[in-house]
């Protein structure tokens, strides 16, 4: 697990989560009591071909030892194609789900009520049994309402007894419970960690039930163990629980050297370095508690110039407290394996997240020589880094925006426009017709030198519309039909 999974701020909140894998979360903004539509489906048809490890016996035909279920590939539980119109469309919150709920919850075979993005923000409403009746009479309680009524062979009652089964198994065999039991995919998720037979063996007794499990692959687990001190072409120099998060520096000079242990907020005592032949590097990492990192290795990329940690989580959680703490770890890298030529260092393999520039520190020069030095204006933040930060909030195809509040969103002014998204779930057609053969001088001017365009993106409720505004000129999008798809994303 590298640092790619600890991008943890946005939007001046701090969030944690590794989610279970298959869970493809959108962002949607459904309300906290709402199960999300975007939950991870139970599949047990593809059956087990080999035994499991060491000989365990197969209750079930799913591929993992005992024969149960993984996680992942989900498909959400649809209602009936006839139910659903291309009428109303839901782009925020605005559908009427606690009326609708009041009058579910005393029908014969209610089972649970969530919304689905993937159908115009329509409340979808299961039920264990009689669902084109529960249709009619929801399209006959709530007319001009955008609500079908979905069959479920599960009920929310019923899904959670069994994960309190589950997570009591889990709690007899010293295993932290963690997971879900949703309706809307049938099935309950449950993340154990790693996925071999020894953790798996006191669950056996769930093959063959709407139970899935996830967790990482013995052969990817990250085994305890204490931090390195050392690795190809690298020395640790500190390791300390302190200073900034999301920070990197370089130093190839005694005083630089100095002044990047004191930035790095690290107490112990400075060893010594040879810069004839190393430069130290600083990498100021983040973690949850409950997820205490260790860096496994420095990572040299000579191909993109790029030298970055390797961060690992040792236990394999499911889930990290949604604090964010800092780790400052201090290397002396031998020069002879750094890349030749000016290079960048950041925590993780994956580009810095928006809104911490800081992360990547740019040095202009070689320090691949023996004893060449950098000055302190040769070492800095990525300027571009910056500039994405100026550019605000962007959003791309497939996000979600608020409804009411302008966002950024970045369009090619080369693709044909006159259909764009998803947005918030919708395919949204432009109430211009070819609006895009040519664009409007305005937006063409204003474009960058690859016909990029960086547009305010608004959304509004009622009527549900899209406008995108740039130097001036404003172009308007409607909902447009269900089966409506888009080349411009």
């Amino acid at each position: 697990m590298d640092m790619g999974n600890f991008r943890w701020r946005g939007c001046g909140v701090f969030v944690v989560v590794l989610a279970l894998a298959g869970c493809g979360d959108r962002g949607d903004t459904m309300r906290s009591d709402e199960p999300s539509s975007d939950s991870v489906a139970w599949d047990s048809s593809i059956p087990s071909t080999t035994p499991p490890p060491g000989g365990g016996e197969q209750v079930g035909d799913g591929d993992l030892p005992y024969g149960l279920a993984r996680c992942g590939g989900f498909e959400l539980i649809k209602a009936d194609p006839a139910f659903y119109r291309d009428e109303p469309v839901y782009v925020g919150n605005e559908m009427p789900i606690d009326d609708v709920r009041a009058w579910a919850v005393d029908q014969p075979g209610y089972g649970d009520i969530w919304v689905d993005r993937d159908h115009r923000g329509w409340i979808a409403v299961g039920f264990r049994s009689d669902a084109a009746e529960r249709q009619t009479e929801l399209e006959a309680e709530f007319p001009g309402v955008g609500v079908v009524a979905v069959q479920v062979e599960h009920g929310q009652d019923e899904l959670s007894e069994l994960q309190r089964d589950v997570f009591a198994v889990m709690q007899a065999n010293g295993m932290d419970p963690n997971g879900s039991a949703s309706v809307p995919s049938g099935q309950v998720s449950v993340y154990v960690g790693v996925l071999d037979e020894t953790t798996l063996e006191p669950l056996a007794e769930f093959a063959g039930r709407p139970v899935c499990f996830d967790g990482v692959d013995p052969a990817d687990a990250v085994i305890d163990g204490p931090q390195p001190t050392s690795g190809d072409g690298w020395r640790l120099l500190a390791a300390e629980r302190t200073g900034d998060s999301y920070r990197t520096g370089a130093a190839t000079t005694e005083d630089q050297y100095a002044a990047l242990w004191t930035q790095s907020g690290v107490t112990a005592a400075r060893p010594p370095v040879d810069f004839d032949n190393e430069i130290v590097i600083w990498f100021g990492a983040v973690y949850g508690s409950g997820c205490e990192i260790r860096m496994d290795d420095v990572i040299i990329d000579l191909d993109r110039a790029i030298v970055h940690g390797n961060f690992v989580v040792p236990g394999n959680p499911g889930s990290c407290n949604s604090d964010a703490n800092s780790q400052a770890y201090l290397v002396a890298v031998d020069r002879a394996r750094l890349p030749q030529g000016p290079f960048a260092i950041q925590l993780g393999a994956t580009d810095p997240p928006a809104g911490v520039p800081e992360e990547r520190t740019l040095v202009a020069v070689d320090l691949s020589a023996s004893g060449s030095t950098a000055t302190d204006d040769q070492i800095g933040t990525d300027p571009a880094l910056v500039d994405a930060v100026d550019e605000g909030y962007v959003i791309a195809a497939g996000g979600i925006v608020e409804p009411g509040y302008p966002a950024s969103y970045r369009l090619d002014l080369d693709c044909e426009f006159e259909v764009i998204g998803l947005i918030n779930g919708i395919v949204w057609s432009a109430n211009t017709p070819r609006i895009s053969s040519p664009p409007n001088p305005a937006w063409t001017d204003a474009s960058d030198a690859d016909g990029k365009l960086l547009v305010e993106i608004l959304l509004t409720e009622d009527p549900p519309g899209l406008t995108l505004t740039a130097n001036g000129h404003t172009e308007s999008y409607s909902p447009a039909p269900r089966d409506a798809t888009s080349n411009c994303p």
